[in-house]
C-alpha cells in the first residue's frame, strides 16, 4: 500500500471513529437534551459502540501492517 493511500485509511477510520463519538454523545442525551442519568440507559445508549471503534482501530493495524508489507 502506497503512503497516500494509508493516509487515506488513516482518515477515514477516524473520520467514522468520530462519527460514532458524535452519534453517542447524542445518545446520552433525551430529547430536551437533559444528559440520561440511569446507568442501565447509558448502557443502552453504548451499545455498539465499543465494536465500531474497534473495527476501525482494526482498520488502522492491519493498514498500516498491510503497508509495511509493500
Amino acid at each position: 500500500m502506497d503512503i497516500s493511500k494509508l493516509s487515506w485509511m488513516y482518515y477515514h477510520a477516524c473520520n467514522r471513529m468520530h462519527d460514532v463519538i458524535d452519534d453517542l454523545y447524542e445518545e446520552l442525551h433525551d430529547n430536551k437534551g437533559e444528559p440520561l442519568e440511569l446507568k442501565a440507559h447509558v448502557d443502552e445508549a453504548m451499545e455498539g459502540v465499543k465494536m465500531a471503534l474497534y473495527q476501525e482501530l482494526d482498520l488502522i493495524t492491519s493498514s498500516v501492517a498491510e503497508h509495511e508489507g509493500r
